[in-house]
């Protein structure tokens, strides 16, 4: 018996046993069905089973099984007589016979016949392998005490690679870090050794050769390694080949993590605050539109003026730089003056959502240490801290020197967010005007941003979204429109805005944006969009499709965005493409200039390309750290390691993702409990602590679900108690969280599933009780037009309701809102917009609100 050399290769798409014996020729393909899946044990040990069968002495010299498995997964393997081909040519013929080169992975089982080889993941032209030059094989010792070898040989190669090839490198190994392969027609070598068995190919390739250049790792007799090069001399220079070897060798015995750290060139670097920025553009253009809301314009003179009126009164009030200041505003020109003004008087500004709960809002202020708050009223959660209400737009327009007196400096806070906490208080980022500066100097070129822009405000201020979409516009000298509430709500409304007020520039996440595309259709007013951003919360690129159809690649340019607020709103970007969008691609780019990305082990160690870890972001965008909390700040944020130059920090994401041989970073989740629902990034934990804070509660549970589709996700409460009152829990939510962290259920059961290892088990937990105050529909007896509506509601949400039950606490949510208004047109019943049912959420006001409509 010979002991084969064999492969395991997964295929990447489905592959017909027919084709596959017509591609091979004689000898005969040996098939088998799986009754279990591909990740199954009993797969893996099938695998190693069949890529270590020996060959009889007498018999073919080849060995080809196709396994299909339960899953419709499938694996080629292919086996032969080390005498009649090494790994190269094993590779070639998988490759031919899963055709075209269509396989996932690379070699999944060892070769046995020597050490590990590997070829480099290039996509040489045809035409580029013609002649038929001679061989050379360069060899150096590589260190005794490199660690984890393979891998550190690997990403040394896709390094050096990418210097020469300007980082076109194609996809390389799967869950293993060795066994890169060069895609490459069969060469002659294989062909002839294939003849010269007997074997019979039916194809053959246009220009047969061998790669242009291999490297093989081997282990030496005392256990050191030896790498080596093969080239061909006629396509490759023997200068370059050494010195690409020599570099190969140094970047082993070094650092070797630049594979896994992207790293985009330097930004120019902007040493002003946010408010000198908007003061310059004012300079430029002081009588240049720089906010409208409804209709009505407020100069670039005007919001200087306006804001260097509150600032002085601000600090008449003994507030400056390194304070904090509240601000507690409705939407609008007035909040944008009210922002600038603390900015221009040297402090901070702490955006408060004006929906937030009283208790909420006074643990904010207390470990804010807010020293004034701007606000219309004195609300008892501010109790203590001086109040002050924004002065009124000075009536006289004159021209000042804005803030060139100004105490910040670049390296002051600008503004501190407060995100959801784990421990079941939220936490306060404190980012740095410099670290907005970056993000300017990062995009502005690249973005074209200038004065003949209009944005959109959009998203709530206490969301670091509308950072950018505030002080990037107005630092660029654009316009700035505010989208009102209630027309942010109703996607017909907000569409017609972006058509009216020519928008130029739209930043959306997501779930908002799946709203405004169910109002892409023939006749459809048309849109001046010419650059959409998203940002936020995970973009499935495959709904951009009706998008690509109304506005073409060439006239409106889209870009995915992944950013943290730790990290100064945006760390990468990403200009997707239709052809990204039918791939599903989930690449969220590259970082964005003086920004860098890690992908590291839990040790802090880099991963090669290809293998997941946790995100690591550095550069210019890492803020300051949490308000008050040096332990999490230190947890957190840690010092760069892999920078080189002293003071340099990392954030630690929590985010799971890995870089793939291109440089593209690919998001795959979170590592902790953390979620985002519309845009609004969430603490699991922060809701489940805040359920046992009360005493019936015993334990609690609380998971993320989407219903239908992938951007309309919902948060789920099971609670463990036999006095547990989803009435009474959701009153208390309601007193301390904030609306977007509010569940759409609460279930009350009797003990949360959990897994053999003491986890919750969330696939075993029930259907939830989508109706908190379920009463039978028979106590209300309705007349035609509130049935009609109740019947409409109880199709969208998926169980019954009643006449007072609340829409929006029964499961409901902005889009599903969309169906049901949609659905009452179609009855005829209404043409009313959606705002209706957001002012009338129960099917008794709803019913009331439609009757006087049409009477």
């Amino acid at each position: 018996m010979t002991r084969p050399a064999s492969l395991v290769l997964r295929a990447r798409r489905p592959l017909a046993a027919a084709d596959v014996q017509a591609r091979l020729g004689s000898p005969v393909l040996w098939t088998e069905a799986l009754p279990y899946a591909a990740g199954d044990p009993r797969a893996d040990a099938l695998r190693r089973r069949a890529a270590s069968r020996p060959f009889a002495a007498q018999g073919a010299p080849v060995r080809v099984l196709l396994l299909t498995y339960a899953d419709r997964v499938q694996d080629l393997v292919v086996s032969a007589r080390p005498a009649t081909l090494d790994e190269a040519g094993l590779t070639d013929v998988a490759c031919l016979l899963a055709g075209d080169g269509s396989v996932e992975g690379w070699p999944q089982a060892p070769v046995s016949s020597g050490g590990e080889a590997f070829t480099l993941p290039l996509d040489w032209a045809a035409g580029t392998l013609s002649g038929t030059g001679t061989r050379e094989v360069l060899t150096v010792r590589l260190p005794e005490d490199a660690q984890d070898i393979e891998a550190a040989v690997v990403t040394a190669l896709s390094v050096a690679l990418a210097r020469r090839t300007g980082g076109a490198l194609s996809a390389g190994p799967g869950e293993r870090t060795g066994g890169l392969g060069l895609r490459l027609p069969t060469p002659a070598a294989t062909v002839e050794r294939l003849a010269a068995a007997g074997l019979r190919l039916l194809w053959r390739p246009p220009a047969p050769t061998t790669a242009p250049l291999a490297f093989s790792l081997d282990r030496d007799s005392d256990d050191s390694y030896l790498l080596s090069c093969d080239f061909r001399t006629d396509l490759v220079a023997a200068e370059a080949a050494r010195a690409l070897l020599a570099e190969i060798r140094d970047r082993v015995a070094g650092s070797t993590d630049e594979v896994t750290t992207p790293v985009a060139a330097q930004a120019p670097e902007l040493k002003a605050t946010i408010h000198d920025l908007v003061a310059a553009r004012a300079e430029e253009q002081p009588d240049a539109v720089a906010v409208t809301e409804n209709g009505v314009e407020l100069t670039y003179r005007q919001l200087l003026d306006w804001a260097e009126e509150i600032a002085t009164r601000v600090r008449a009030r003994g507030t400056g730089p390194g304070q904090l200041v509240g601000v507690s505003l409705p939407r609008g020109t007035e909040l944008i003056a009210s922002l600038l003004g603390v900015l221009m008087s040297g402090a901070a500004y702490v955006p408060i959502d004006l929906s937030y709960p009283e208790d909420r809002l006074r643990y904010m202020t207390e470990d804010s240490g807010l020293t004034l708050v701007l606000a219309h009223e004195q609300r008892p959660a501010f109790a203590g801290v001086p109040h002050l209400a924004p002065p009124p737009l000075p009536a006289d327009g004159q021209v000042r020197r804005w803030g060139k007196a100004q105490p910040a400096a670049p390296s002051d806070p600008a503004y501190a967010i407060y995100t959801s906490g784990s421990t079941g208080r939220p936490k306060g980022v404190v980012v740095e005007h410099r670290n907005f500066a970056a993000l300017l100097a990062a995009t502005q070129d690249e973005f074209g941003l200038g004065g003949s822009d209009v944005w959109t405000f959009f998203h709530s201020f206490a969301f670091d979204f509308s950072v950018w979409e505030i002080w990037a516009c107005l630092a660029t000298g654009g316009r700035l429109v505010v989208v009102p509430e209630d027309v942010a709500r109703v996607p017909e409304e907000f569409r017609e805005l972006l058509h009216t007020e020519g928008v130029t520039v739209l930043n959306q996440t997501p779930s908002a944006f799946v709203q405004l595309l169910s109002t892409e259709a023939p006749g459809a007013s048309s849109l001046a969009v010419r650059l959409l951003i998203f940002g936020g919360e995970p973009l499935d690129s495959r709904l951009l499709l009706p998008w690509f159809d109304a506005h073409p690649e060439d006239r409106c340019r889209v870009v995915n965005m992944y950013g943290i607020t730790e990290t100064t709103v945006h760390c990468t970007w990403a200009t997707l493409t239709r052809r990204d969008a039918l791939a599903g691609s989930r690449s969220i780019g590259t970082p964005l200039p003086g920004w860098t990305v890690h992908v590291l082990d839990p040790y802090g160690r880099p991963l090669p390309a290809g293998v997941p870890g946790e995100i690591h972001v550095g550069g210019a965008g890492v803020a300051r750290g949490y308000l008050g909390r040096p332990g999490l700040t230190a947890q957190r944020f840690r010092p760069d390691h892999l920078a080189g130059h002293p003071g340099a920090r990392l954030y630690r994401s929590g985010d799971r993702g890995r870089l793939c041989h291109d440089g593209q970073l690919e998001h795959l989740g979170r590592l902790d409990g953390q979620v985002k629902v519309r845009g609004y990034r969430i603490e699991l934990d922060e809701i489940r602590n805040r359920l046992l804070e009360a005493a019936e509660v015993r334990a609690a549970a609380v998971v993320l679900r989407h219903r239908g589709a992938s951007a309309d996700a919902h948060l789920d409460v099971y609670v463990v108690g036999p006095q547990a009152d989803p009435d009474a829990l959701r009153a208390h939510l309601e007193r301390v969280l904030p609306g977007y962290m509010m569940p759409s259920t609460i279930t009350r059961i009797e003990e949360l599933p959990v897994t053999g290892n003491g986890k919750l088990d969330a696939a075993r937990l029930p259907e939830p009780a989508t109706q908190p105050r379920l009463r039978e529909a028979a106590q209300d007896a309705a007349p035609d037009l509130e049935a009609r509506i109740s019947r409409t509601w109880q199709d969208v949400l998926g169980s019954p309701v009643t006449a007072d039950d609340n829409f929006f606490l029964s499961g409901g949510n902005s889009l599903l809102a969309i169906r049901v208004m949609v659905r009452l047109r179609e009855q005829g019943i209404t043409e009313a917009p959606v705002r209706v049912l957001y002012r009338n959420p129960t099917v008794r006001e709803l019913t009331l609100a439609l009757a006087e409509t049409a009477g």
